[in-house]
């Protein structure tokens, strides 16, 4: 099975046990493996195709493969200094080294992958400040207990001066600090309500909504897609139609919602993901910790004849040490 499956990875052609009898580690008759092979038909974990005498794996064949048979290829070791370089060059710019380590791991699998950034909803406001850049114009900034920095310019109307603006962000800063997002905008929003910074009432309006989307960036999940056309590449991708779904799937981000986040590392197939057009393709997810509150998720997508031995270490050292980034 382990041969089949792997030699089926290589060449995307059936296996017939002709091919099976030239591999060294197979000392076994052509007809004692046409034999395993035909049981391991009967069974279910492969399939015969219509053009070939030889055979494919079935998707229990490859999930049986993923759950007992795959070997770690050590050879990938070879690109850890690559991922390394990326992690420690990018050591001040996160949401960078993302970005980079997904399109790293694009190119060194061929394969489309992505990522689900930290999501920031119980992280709690360290300190609200603000820049004036000019009498009618400044930059309120909101720093959290983690270290991430949102900011949102707010235009004065001629009769709110900028010492105005300094008043106030005082007051949120002292109203606000300590208390985690969702109770920030309760309060900010009971606040405007009764007239506690009436000075802004006529100014409400855009101040808070000012507020609300800062603090709905850092609540937002960040999304990394890389390599969307190398899936074209593979023969599994041919038909027209399919990618045509395969495309609105992503930019849907329908595959998101099916990925693990508390879990380890997870291979779903195209019966777990129950989305059409994924009954040839397999998505291989891992999480990736900071803290207690922040984690995100990085992925490949491939077909279901992908190389798990190969991607499988890939995604672990990438996610190792996006972990140690944020450390």
């Amino acid at each position: 099975m382990k041969a089949i499956i792997e030699e089926y990875v290589k060449t995307a052609e059936p296996i017939g046990s002709k091919a099976l009898t030239s591999l060294p580690y197979l000392h076994f008759s052509s007809a004692t493996l046409r034999h395993d092979m035909a049981e391991l038909e009967q069974k279910g974990f492969l399939t015969k195709t219509h053009t070939s005498s030889g055979r494919i794996p079935s998707e229990k064949g490859y999930k049986y493969y993923v759950d007992n048979l795959v070997t770690r290829d050590s050879e990938v070791q070879s690109s850890f200094p690559i991922i390394d370089h990326i992690i420690t060059s990018n050591s001040l710019k996160r949401d960078h080294a993302i970005e980079e380590a997904i399109k790293l791991l694009s190119e060194l699998t061929s394969y489309t992958a992505f990522a689900v950034g930290p999501k920031g909803v119980e992280l709690s406001i360290k300190k609200i400040d603000f820049v004036p850049l000019n009498d009618n114009e400044a930059t309120v900034l909101i720093v959290t207990n983690q270290g991430h920095v949102e900011h949102q310019t707010i235009y004065l109307p001629n009769h709110i001066s900028i010492n105005n603006v300094r008043e106030v962000v005082k007051t949120l800063d002292d109203l606000l600090r300590g208390k985690t997002l969702d109770e920030a905008m309760i309060m900010l929003k009971k606040s405007f309500k009764n007239n506690e910074l009436k000075k802004f009432i006529d100014f409400q309006e855009q101040f808070l909504q000012s507020f609300v989307e800062a603090f709905s960036k850092f609540a937002e999940e960040n999304y990394y897609f890389s390599g969307m056309v190398k899936m074209f590449d593979q023969p599994e991708f041919k038909d027209s139609k399919y990618i045509k779904r395969f495309i609105e799937m992503l930019d849907r981000r329908d595959i998101v919602k099916f990925i693990g986040r508390d879990e380890g590392l997870q291979v779903r197939f195209g019966s777990d993901l129950k989305l059409i057009p994924m009954e040839n393709c397999s998505v291989i997810s891992i999480p990736y910790h900071i803290s207690d509150q922040e984690h995100g998720t990085i992925a490949i997508i491939g077909p279901n004849r992908m190389p798990y031995g190969k991607v499988i270490p890939l995604l672990e050292y990438i996610a190792l040490n996006l972990g140690k980034l944020y450390k």
